[in-house]
C-alpha cells in the first residue's frame, strides 16, 4: 500500500488552481482523478490545504501543505486507469503570437493586463488546444505568464497575468481577500427594477444539470454578492447594465442576472433566449492595489464588436459612458 500524508506546493505551481495541481502533481498525477472525483474528495474533506477544507478553484503557493485526511492513503483516493488519449502538442505559430500582441493594453517587468476576446478559452482542457495560457507563453518565449484569475471562454474583457513568482503571489491574495475591484457591462433581456440595487444569492454545483452549472443554492451555496446598476434602458426588451461583483463565484454574474429575471444575452445555459449576437458580458474594467503608491490602478478594455453593435442599433454611443 502507497502511503502519503503530505505534499508540498512546490514553486512552479504558486498561484494555480487546487484541481490543476492534483492533476499534474505527482503522485497525484499518477491517480488519473477525474475533476468530478477531486470535486467530491474535496466537499468530504478527505483532501485538505494546510488542515483546512478547500474548493477546487482554491489558489495555492509554495507554503501551502495538501494533505489526506487522518488514516487515508493514496490507495483511497485511485481509481481505475483509463486510457489517456495521445495527442500532438498544439504549435502557435508568429501569426498567433502576433495575435495575442494585439490584446496588450498595459505589459511592464511583473504584469501583462489584455482585453481578453470572447470565444477564446483561458486555459486548455478537453477539446481545447488554442487558449490564451497558451498564447502567452509563446509569446512570452521562455519567460513564464502565471494566471491569477479567469474569465469564461465566452466572456470578454480585461484580465490581468502576473510575470513574477512574487506578484503571481501578491495578486491571488489580492483576488482572494476581494482587493480587486470588478466592474463589468452586460446586456441583458427586460429592464431590471429597481434600476440599482445588491443581488445576494448564494451558489453552488447543479450536480444533476451539469459539473459546469451553477444554482442558487440557500441553504449550501456559498455567499455571492452581486452590484447592479441600469446604465441605459434598450427600448423596452432590453437593458445595458453594470455589474461589480464582490464574491468571485464560478458564473456568479450570469446567475445573479437570471436569478433576477433579466439573464444576459445570449446566456442560453441560464434563461436567456437564443440569440445570434453571443454572451453580452464584458469585463470593462480591473482596479489593483498598488502596494509602492498605496493606490489602486485601474485598467479599462472596450467592449468587443457584438455588443458594440447592438448598442449601436439602438443609437448609444458606448464611449460617452466611461
Amino acid at each position: 500500500m502507497v502511503r502519503k500524508d503530505s505534499s508540498s506546493v512546490s514553486e512552479t505551481f504558486t498561484g494555480h488552481r487546487l484541481d490543476r495541481w492534483l492533476k499534474r502533481t505527482d503522485p497525484y498525477k499518477g491517480l488519473n482523478l477525474s475533476q468530478a472525483h477531486i470535486e467530491k474528495l474535496l466537499r468530504q474533506k478527505k483532501i485538505l490545504v494546510n488542515g483546512q477544507k478547500a474548493t477546487a478553484s482554491t489558489r495555492i503557493t509554495e507554503q501551502d501543505q495538501v494533505t489526506l485526511a487522518k488514516g487515508l492513503s493514496l490507495d483511497f483516493l485511485r481509481i481505475p486507469e483509463r486510457p489517456i488519449p495521445k495527442t500532438k502538442a498544439f504549435v502557435y505559430s508568429q501569426e498567433d503570437i502576433q495575435f495575442l500582441s494585439t490584446l496588450i493594453l498595459w505589459e511592464d517587468e511583473e504584469i501583462c493586463v489584455l482585453n481578453k476576446p470572447s470565444g477564446l478559452a483561458v486555459q486548455g482542457g478537453t477539446g481545447t488546444t488554442k487558449h490564451l495560457d497558451g498564447l502567452l507563453q509563446a509569446y512570452g518565449r521562455g519567460q513564464p505568464f502565471r494566471l491569477v484569475h479567469r474569465l469564461d471562454k465566452d466572456t470578454s474583457g480585461v484580465l490581468v497575468v502576473a510575470k513574477t513568482l512574487e506578484k503571481s503571489i501578491e495578486l491571488a491574495k489580492a483576488f482572494q481577500k476581494g482587493n480587486i475591484e470588478k466592474t463589468y457591462w452586460a446586456l441583458v433581456e427586460g429592464l431590471p427594477k429597481p434600476a440599482y440595487g445588491t443581488i445576494k444569492a448564494s451558489l453552488s454545483k447543479d450536480f444533476e444539470e451539469s459539473f459546469e452549472k451553477m444554482k442558487v443554492d440557500p441553504k449550501k451555496g456559498k455567499t455571492a454578492v452581486t452590484h447592479y446598476r441600469l446604465i441605459k434602458a434598450l427600448g423596452k426588451k432590453g437593458a445595458w447594465v453594470e455589474l461589480q461583483p464582490q464574491t468571485g463565484r464560478t458564473h456568479q454574474l450570469r446567475v445573479h442576472c437570471s436569478h433576477i429575471g433579466h439573464p444576459i444575452i445570449g446566456d442560453v445555459k441560464y434563461g436567456a433566449q437564443k440569440s445570434s449576437s453571443g454572451l453580452c458580458l464584458h469585463a470593462r474594467s480591473l482596479k489593483i492595489p498598488d502596494i509602492s503608491t498605496g493606490r489602486g490602478i485601474t485598467f479599462t478594455a472596450p467592449p468587443p464588436s457584438h455588443i458594440q453593435d447592438i448598442l449601436k442599433s439602438f443609437k448609444v454611443n458606448w464611449d460617452l459612458y466611461t
